[in-house]
């Protein structure tokens, strides 16, 4: 009985020994992963790229009590090499592992776990290039122009995976008398000492080795050679590789030439050439002809300020970053009637007060609210005056005045040209603001102002409908915003006459109504999801301006007008002035520096304002009359269609032949007899007219092309170098272009004209 007994005292104390071992059936549960932390595997050191990091990355889940959980599936990921295994689950301490294989790029590489529904761990590793395996050189074959042509050759140790090893390499010519090389540690300046000859370079950094092939071309146009007979004014092409080498034959007396070396990619690359003559060239004359008496005597608009156009391009970017987005919105908005859409409005009396947000710096917020008074009202117009304006400014005779003209000139021209801008608020008018906030936006004691704005803002709903947004700083108006006569300086020191401002305002009204149409009939009518690209939009408003100075003194387009015969009555002269000049000007900035500045730049600064406006016209007048269906065309793109684009499918499917050749007409025009229509500008006297706004000089930057040394320039995409050079009697002469030592690429063209 005993032994019963002791069995029954064992089972006893087995049974609480149990219980005390697992717990209570009433103790604490695992929970859900609330928590995923950084156990081990982070910041290793610096580690040769495509190689196993030492230590694998961890981490711990854990639920809200901090009790660790096994069997919880964490996700490892990695741009750059390979994490294995790619999911892990957590073990009994609820610790997930894995392996990482670097990537093959130097620098810092990173790697996430993830456990769904928890914030990721990110791990970091820096990698460093592994032993030099091989040598990358710039080129395996390079060609030099003639005797002291030089290329800069780059020979660079490289990793097995090509990432730059620090160390020096050598590089060797095999034959010095070739071809010589200054090393400068990862690579040499190779220098050519013969002319029609070919040598082996070698690059080495110890055991490892790699040659090169230099050609030292022959000098150009010797006997044999093919060359150009042209007559004064005539023009030669020559593009791609075949612009490789230009020769052209002299007269019994002689001749000169200009070589207008062209590129373009649509890309925005930049090409680097080098030009070598080899002493077949000579020098030339002066440039600059003397303009006439007339023009020296008769600049026009040198005293004035300029127009602050980077004042516009910001504004117009600003629009396209910050209001495409509402674009698809606002229609929406439209199509739904809401808002104020098809409202009917009534139309204001004269003597009324408005309020109007005149902010220029943000779109839809921090409104600048303005009180304007109308005082007047036109069949077009309803002209409002900010009641803060400075004293001593425009009558009320002035302002219907200005209403007037943009009845009969501004918008007459500009819709027959663009089409009919849209009627958002409903009263078949645009609002003129004449306002100080225009004075305002010009700093103290410049030589510059801004004339006025158009902000596209204004053309979108103001309060949101469902879920539509709203602009709220959005006047929902067609307007724009215009400089005040300030004979004082009251605003920031800045004196604004009263027959300045006037000749500004004429312009200011064709150019931002432009824009206006452009706009509303890209959001409403055409339903375009972009706004047009700043350089063509500005250019399509140089353009208004000038077709409002033919409507305004009379002339038309194609009549080769010169500046004589812009001062044959003070009509024609007050609608230069007022509408024409302004272009010329910014025409004149872009010939300052060619080589660096195209039509099609995407900055839309003056230069390119001045140069896409000059190229409109040039392309107008190439592709004949109605012009006005080519401005339609460009300003009313179908959706998708904008900038390079809108111009290819609007102007010509060639279009870097066609402002290549525009390039060569801005030296051409009106210089030799003899030139090709194509290489001219019919509408324009080119020296006289530009000659007239820069104090009688004409500012087209050229170059004399060295008759011994290599000459060297850089053109841009869409840009041109003007390079002049003269050939002796009875001879050949001409020379070798190679881009940072090979043959010229596609996109390059050279025309060659005859001058003299």
């Amino acid at each position: 009985m005993r032994f019963a007994s002791g069995m029954v005292a064992l089972t006893a104390t087995t049974v609480v020994a149990l219980m005390i071992a697992c717990g209570d059936a009433s103790g604490p549960k695992l929970g859900p992963p609330t928590n995923i932390v950084l156990v081990s595997g982070d910041g290793q050191g610096a580690i040769e790229v495509g190689t196993k990091l030492v230590q694998p990355l961890s981490v711990r889940v854990a639920d809200s009590q901090g009790q660790h959980l096994p069997g919880i599936v964490v996700t490892w990921t990695t741009p750059s090499g390979a994490l294995n295994p790619s999911t892990s689950s957590t073990n009994a301490d609820g610790v997930a592992t894995a392996d990482w294989t670097m990537g093959t790029l130097v620098g810092t590489q990173t790697a996430t776990a993830t456990v769904t529904g928890l914030t990721p761990i990110t791990f970091t590793a820096v990698t460093i290039p592994g032993p030099a395996t091989q040598i990358i050189l710039s080129r395996d074959s390079v060609q030099l122009l003639g005797v002291g042509d030089v290329f800069r050759f780059n020979a660079r140790a490289a990793d097995r995976f090509g990432n730059a090893v620090l160390v020096q390499t050598t590089v060797e010519s095999a034959d010095t008398t070739v071809v010589t090389a200054d090393n400068f540690g990862t690579g040499a300046i190779l220098t050519a000492r013969a002319s029609d000859k070919t040598t082996t370079i070698r690059a080495t950094v110890g055991s490892i080795a790699k040659a090169a092939t230099v050609i030292v071309l022959a000098l150009p146009c010797q006997s044999g050679a093919s060359a150009f007979n042209l007559g004064v004014g005539e023009v030669a092409l020559l593009s791609g590789a075949a612009a490789s080498e230009f020769c052209v034959q002299g007269t019994p007396t002689g001749a000169e030439f200009i070589a207008v070396p062209f590129y373009s990619d649509f890309a925005g690359s930049l090409i680097r050439l080098s030009i070598f003559t080899g002493r077949t060239t000579i020098g030339v004359s002066q440039n600059r002809l003397t303009p006439s008496r007339f023009a020296l005597l008769q600049p026009t608009g040198s005293n004035q300020p300029r127009r602050d156009d980077a004042f516009e391009t910001e504004l117009r970017q600003r629009s396209i970053t910050e209001l495409t987005p509402l674009m698809a919105h606002a229609r929406a908005a439209k199509q739904e009637n809401a808002g104020r859409f098809n409202m009917s409005v009534a139309l204001p009396q004269i003597g009324d007060l408005v309020t109007l947000n005149t902010n220029s710096s943000s779109g839809c917020g921090s409104p600048n609210l303005r009180t304007g008074r109308v005082v007047a009202i036109t069949t077009r117009a309803i002209v409002v005056s900010d009641t803060a304006n400075p004293a001593n400014g425009f009558t009320t005779e002035d302002f219907q005045s200005f209403g007037s003209t943009f009845d009969t000139l501004v918008y007459a021209v500009d819709t027959l040209n663009f089409g009919d801008p849209t009627d958002i608020d409903n009263n078949q008018r645009v609002i003129l603001f004449f306002t100080r906030a225009v004075n305002e936006l010009t700093p103290p004691n410049q030589n510059f102002f801004v004339g006025g704005f158009f902000f596209s803002r204004d053309l979108f709903p103001v309060t949101a409908a469902g879920s539509l947004p709203g602009c709220a700083g959005s006047n929902f108006a067609e307007m724009f915003y215009l400089l005040v006569p300030d004979p004082a300086g009251i605003v920031n020191q800045n004196v604004r006459t009263i027959d300045f401002v006037k000749s500004t305002t004429l312009g200011t009204l064709a150019h931002e109504f432009q824009h206006l149409i452009n706009a509303s009939r890209h959001l409403y009518v055409n339903l375009n999801p972009n706004f047009e690209d700043s350089f063509l939009d500005e250019g399509l408003a140089h353009i208004a301006e000038e077709l409002a100075f033919y409507r305004a003194s009379g002339f038309a387009p194609g009549q080769n007008l010169d500046f004589q015969a812009i001062q044959s009555s003070q009509a024609s002269q007050s609608a230069f002035d007022n509408l024409g000049a302004a272009n010329f000007r910014r025409f004149r900035e872009f010939l300052t520096s060619p080589l660096v500045n195209s039509p099609y730049a995407s900055n839309a600064t003056i230069m390119t304002r001045g140069a896409i406006w000059s190229f409109l016209r040039y392309a107008a007048d190439r592709r004949g009359s109605p012009e006005k269906d080519l401005w339609f065309q460009l300003a009313n793109p179908p959706a998708g269609v904008h900038g390079l684009s809108n111009l290819t499918r609007s102007v010509t499917s060639d279009l870097g032949g066609w402002v290549r050749d525009w390039t060569v007409a801005n030296y051409a025009d009106d210089f030799a007899t003899g030139t090709q229509p194509v290489d001219m500008h019919p509408s324009w006297n080119l020296r006289s007219m530009v000659s007239a706004v820069n104090q009688g000089a004409w500012p087209l930057a050229t170059l004399v092309l060295d008759t011994e040394s290599v000459t060297s320039v850089s053109i841009a995409d869409g840009s041109a170098a003007y390079l002049r050079f003269g050939v002796a009697a009875n001879a050949t002469g001409g020379g070798r272009i190679a881009s940072r030592g090979a043959v010229v690429p596609p996109g390059f063209a050279l025309s060659i004209l005859r001058t003299k």
